[in-house]
């Protein structure tokens, strides 16, 4: 592999995948979700390595060396079937918040970061008081209950019970704003209708009202699931997750000039001519001589954001490696709140982000004058996160 990942390096993610589906899992159910984890190109997890005439994929080697390294530190134990558990040193290698409980782990002038259950969290905010709710929830396990996860139907439940708490704490003109990517069958090439499900639950329990649809492009997204796209090769490489736009209000506030983006070399060169010239379009639509001669500093922007998942080599990472802290795994790149946060608050105005994670929406809603409260219930990740806060406060 180009991208060398050493063994140790592997198994705080190893741990963390195998927890996510359940506390048990075979080996190759958590090759994809590892790969994802440590940011590995397409082109290192296809490398192979041929070893006394046989070939083998060398980071599922590496995944397997790393899961004996877990199980001879006690972390992981052999099950039947070829599965393997967590044990109870493994199942705290972080150290996950008591529910019920929440604690400020460190304050700036403008936000606070909470450890703790997001559904506690919020309950600590005023009413009425965010004007953005931005996140990315975990996604929904669809596989057999045998291992204790929740499945889709018990994911839309708690979905729709946390989204209830978040009611009565958010302004009038208020968003919601959460990324929801896509969730596969177990075992077969077929997508899940779960953001569907919610959305229509969102909107007939909650009154929550879908605003609009946004696309993030990762064009640096491994081709996953392997199974489907590499392997078998019946399915094309999704590039593609969903962002949904939601209000309980049908004015949220909103105001797109705060995310123009520059116009194209064809526009710059109409506005030099004056504007468009008169003339029919095919549909029957008469452009009017002049038309988009105005210039307003820019174009206005699809909905559809293109940002790399590539984050490698960041002062976050250095930083929470050097204080052996772990990297959080599930990152997204900081263009995606940047552009919420601007198209959709105010200075000043409160920004509220339930699964903190390595703190990236905070940080851009510090950078950006907003206040801001993030809640997170590991607690290595808020540590991880706090060095994005140079000037943070210990609570």
């Amino acid at each position: 592999m180009k991208k060398k990942v050493s063994q140790s390096q592997l198994i705080l993610p190893l741990l963390d995948a195998i927890e996510e589906r359940g506390g048990a899992a075979k080996a190759r159910d958590v090759y994809d979700l590892v790969a994802d984890r440590v940011n590995l190109s397409a082109e290192d997890r296809a490398t192979r390595i041929t070893i006394s005439g046989h070939s083998y994929n060398a980071f599922e080697r590496e995944v397997r060396w790393a899961q004996q390294r877990a199980k001879l530190q006690g972390l992981l134990r052999p099950a039947e079937s070829g599965l393997w558990t967590l044990t109870d040193k493994g199942s705290s290698a972080l150290t996950k918040a008591t529910p019920g409980l929440v604690v400020t782990i460190f304050m700036t002038d403008k936000g606070a970061a909470l450890w703790g259950h997001c559904e506690d969290a919020v309950g600590l905010l005023d009413d009425e008081s965010i004007s953005l709710i931005f996140s990315s929830p975990p996604y929904p396990l669809l596989r057999k209950k045998q291992y204790g996860n929740l499945d889709e139907r018990e994911y839309l439940d708690w979905m729709v019970r946390l989204a209830e708490t978040w009611m009565p704490k958010l302004a009038k003109d208020s968003s919601v704003v959460l990324n929801l990517g896509d969730a596969w069958r177990r075992g077969e090439p077929t997508l899940s209708l779960y953001q569907e499900r919610l959305l229509i639950r969102f909107e007939d329990e909650l009154g929550l009202n879908l605003c609009q649809r946004f696309a993030w492009q990762n064009s640096a997204r491994l081709p996953n699931p392997a199974e489907w796209v590499t392997i078998r090769r019946v399915r094309v490489k999704p590039s593609l997750e969903n962002i949904f736009w939601l209000s309980a209000s049908d004015n949220p506030y909103a105001d797109n000039r705060q995310i123009l983006v520059p116009y194209s070399d064809s526009m710059k060169a109409m506005l030099k001519r004056g504007g468009q010239e008169a003339a029919s379009r095919p549909a029957g639509y008469r452009m009017a001589d002049g038309a988009f001669g105005n210039d307003n500093g820019g174009a206005i922007p699809g909905n559809l954001i293109v940002a790399a998942n590539t984050e490698s080599n960041s002062d976050y990472i250095r930083g929470v490696k050097a204080a052996g802290l772990p990297v959080h795994p599930a990152r997204f790149p900081a263009t995606l709140p940047e552009t919420f946060i601007r198209f959709l608050t105010r200075p000043k105005d409160l920004v509220f982000e339930p699964f903190g994670g390595s703190l990236t929406t905070a940080a851009v809603a510090e950078a950006l004058d907003r206040r801001w409260v993030a809640s997170e219930c590991m607690l290595e990740y808020i540590q991880g996160g706090q060095l994005r806060f140079p000037h943070a406060k210990a609570a």
